[in-house]
């Protein structure tokens, strides 16, 4: 090979990661820039385990040739590089559209068996524990995405990928003992198939999903009576994995090599698929949290206030999802048979043929269009069978969710009629809306080479042999298998259903000691005039910013008192008139600046009760104990900063030294007087209430430090301890403690 064709080769191999790498430089700076850096580092890490590794296990055997006919020409080889892109692409996307969705929709019924324990340990009756159940959401899925992707703080991440990796050789091993046990043989990679490799994928799932399950009890801030226990159960629960996994870890891989050693090529392949699985996982852990963590505060919300939710569940509109899911069914049924049936049999005369050519183990000859065409169907499949049914379902149930008003009952009436109808499908031998058997193949990459360019052109075909789960693995895979197309539906209507949503919250007083923060979501049309009249949920009308009054100069009076009323937030039980003709006008006035985008409406999502806290003072303290900024909500509470700070310093160090704790200060109980305190990296905040300390005193403590400290990075890096710099942050505490 002359300079040239090694340039080409080198080139035309590169070129999916060149093509992926393109956009990101035109649109890094926007929250599409953040999303596709998380995308684009996942498709890299994926080409690298599922294409470039497997070329270790390659390196005795000689690359297959992929034939090329008479007649064929460049232009072929050129379709076949595009086509191994897009089945590049389309198998990466499996994992955010299909694996993923399964660990962050159960994570959060796994967090409610964590909360359920809590509460069974705590004195008191069972409705007295769940009104005293506190959590911290207030921004919409949304806003929170993009406040966590543009934090580009990665510090999580790094903690979870820390405890997959401690926990992957236990569990691989306790795996391979069980296959042992029940003489399940697992074959090389690059002979045949493994059960073992499937299965892989499905135990990351389930560690996965334990794992994200505490981090939901963290990222909620859940609390009882004040008191955060979700974060108490993560650190402690990681603390615990990490003491006693990493030793177990070290043994199992010592066990691994020492049982089979000839199996090490093996066992590393597997290491890296799970590696690769886990840092997918975190990539897109901040893209999926928000929606996991409202499906998570829901649940909560329902089991607190069930039987109130049950009377005013509207049934009369039941048949709404029974309709849309055999409307959905139907869609789907025609785009299949009559779109991609016809596009098959018009593009493969026997596409099992195409299929059996892809076998890792094939002998024979194997031409350059036979791998084009697997690669093809790799991409039609999954358009099909993935990208449409998934459409076709959600958008169904979105209507369903948009008309019946009722996320528990839109969901029970579609889905069980979806699933029925994709059995019925499934069992005639016809592609279901859900897909409960997908055929599994193991995909890895073959060394290859095709003389299509002029000269040998050496790349790696997509490849594929059968991974059929036998005996015991087939029943732990179970619930993933046949459950995660099912969640998915659900999961991805709730994400399209929320995302755009605006979310609110509004305090609002019950009696002197007690408060109700309720959380609303905008609504996606205007109630009906009978959902106004009777209010049976609460609804909070808020005037768009942008609204200059000068325009409403020629406006009827009941319009111009109404835009004027409007200029704080009010609640529609509030504005709305008895008498009922005028309720009506009312109503249509409201209707009127709805329509025109002059107004906002906004629907309770969930709700909790919370006592209270009188604030006193707050302090912000260095690590070393040097005080950087003080605040007095109070004029009775006037004490000396540099007397503060050393009483801490005292308190702290004597804590330390006679406990031999390494847990951290939290709160300070004496009496009537009780002291929180938060940790940053180089800071921790301390503020003094009246009572008992609340969730959300304390959550706007941590967002005070976590502000506070990005705002001064820089300084606080190597603080000299000069306080000009903080003179001016007495707006930053009244923004947050607000009430």
């Amino acid at each position: 090979m002359d300079v040239i064709e090694i340039v080409a080769l080198y080139l035309l191999n590169a070129l999916p990661i060149i093509l992926l790498g393109i956009p990101y430089f035109f649109i890094r700076k926007k929250l599409a820039g953040k999303i596709y850096l998380r995308v684009m580092l996942g498709v890299m890490v994926f080409y690298v385990v599922y294409w470039i590794l497997p070329i270790i296990f390659q390196l005795g055997s000689t690359p297959i040739e992929l034939e090329i006919q008479a007649g064929d020409d460049i232009g072929l080889g050129i379709g076949y590089i595009v086509a191994h892109i897009g089945s590049l692409l389309s198998l990466f996307a499996y994992y955010p559209l299909v694996t993923l969705p399964f660990i962050f929709f159960v994570a959060p019924f796994i967090a409610i068996i964590y909360v359920r324990n809590r509460l069974r340990k705590e004195i008191g009756t069972k409705s007295e524990k769940l009104k005293s159940l506190t959590y911290h959401v207030v921004d919409s899925p949304y806003k929170r995405v993009r406040t966590d992707l543009f934090k580009n703080d990665w510090s999580r991440e790094k903690d979870i990928m820390k405890l997959l990796i401690v926990l992957l050789p236990i569990s691989l091993y306790l795996l391979q003992v069980i296959l042992k046990i029940l003489q399940i043989k697992s074959v090389s990679i690059t002979t045949g198939e493994t059960a073992l490799g499937w299965f892989i994928e499905i135990l990351f799932v389930y560690l996965a999903t334990f794992i994200f399950s505490l981090e939901l009890l963290f990222s909620s801030q859940i609390a009882l009576r004040g008191r955060y226990f979700g974060e108490n159960i993560r650190q402690q629960t990681y603390k615990s994995l990490y003491t006693v996994g990493a030793p177990i870890s070290i043994l199992s891989i010592i066990l691994f090599l020492v049982e089979d050693i000839g199996s090490f090529n093996l066992i590393l392949y597997f290491f890296a698929y799970f590696i690769m699985a886990s840092i997918i996982f975190v990539l897109f852990l901040k893209i999926f949290e928000p929606i996991s963590l409202l499906i998570f505060i829901k649940i909560i919300d329902w089991w607190k206030n069930k039987k109130e939710k049950r009377k005013k569940m509207n049934r009369s509109n039941i048949y709404y999802g029974i309709v849309f899911a055999c409307l959905a069914v139907f869609v789907f049924f025609i785009i299949n048979n009559f779109v991609f049936g016809l596009t098959i049999q018009s593009i493969f005369a026997d596409p099992n043929s195409i299929t059996n050519s892809a076998n890792f183990a094939v002998s024979g000859t194997v031409y350059l269009y036979e791998s084009l065409g697997f690669d093809l169907l790799n991409i039609l499949s999954f358009v099909a069978l993935v990208v449409v049914s998934l459409f076709v379902a959600v958008l169904f149930l979105n209507f369903s969710l948009k008309y019946m008003k009722s996320t528990f009952l839109s969901i029970t009436t579609y889905m069980p009629i979806l699933i029925v109808l994709s059995v019925v499908f499934v069992t005639i031998g016809i592609n279901a809306i859900i897909n409960f058997s997908p055929e599994i193949y193991w995909i890895t990459g073959q060394t290859s080479f095709t003389p299509i360019f002029g000269f040998n052109f050496y790349t790696l075909r997509t490849a594929a042999f059968d991974a059929e789960l036998t005996g015991v693995l087939y029943i732990l895979a179970i619930p993933y298998q046949t459950t995660q197309y099912i969640f998915n539906i659900i999961f991805w209507s709730l994400v399209i259903f929320y995302m755009k949503k605006n979310f609110k919250a509004k305090n609002i007083p019950i009696d002197e000691k007690h408060l109700e923060k309720v959380i609303f979501s905008s609504v996606p049309e205007f109630p009906s005039y009978d959902e106004y009249a009777k209010i049976k949920t609460r609804y909070l009308i808020i005037r768009s910013e942008d609204i200059d009054l000068k325009d409403f100069e020629q406006e009827r009076e009941e319009v111009k008192a109404l835009v004027k009323e409007l200029e704080t937030e009010q609640m529609l039980d509030k504005l709305k008139p008895d008498e009922e003709k005028e309720m009506q006008r009312f109503y249509f006035t409201l209707k009127y600046l709805y329509n025109n985008g002059l107004i906002d409406v906004l629907k309770q999502e969930f709700s909790y009760i919370f006592e209270k806290a009188e604030k006193q003072g707050l302090y912000i303290i260095y690590d070393d104990g040097r005080g950087i900024f003080d605040y007095n909500f109070s004029k009775e509470f006037q004490h000396d900063p540099g007397i503060i700070s050393g009483m801490f310093s005292a308190i702290t160090s004597f804590i330390k030294e006679t406990t031999k704790s390494q847990e951290l200060l939290k709160t300070i109980d004496h009496g009537d007087i009780t002291i929180l305190i938060e940790y940053g990296k180089r800071i921790f905040g301390a503020l003094f209430i009246k009572g008992k300390q609340t969730s959300e005193v304390r959550s706007s403590l941590k967002e005070l430090v976590t502000r506070f400290e990005a705002k001064y990075e820089d300084v606080l890096a190597d603080w000299s301890g000069a306080l000009i710099y903080f003179k001016e942050d007495n707006k930053l505490v009244e923004s947050i403690f607000k009430d």
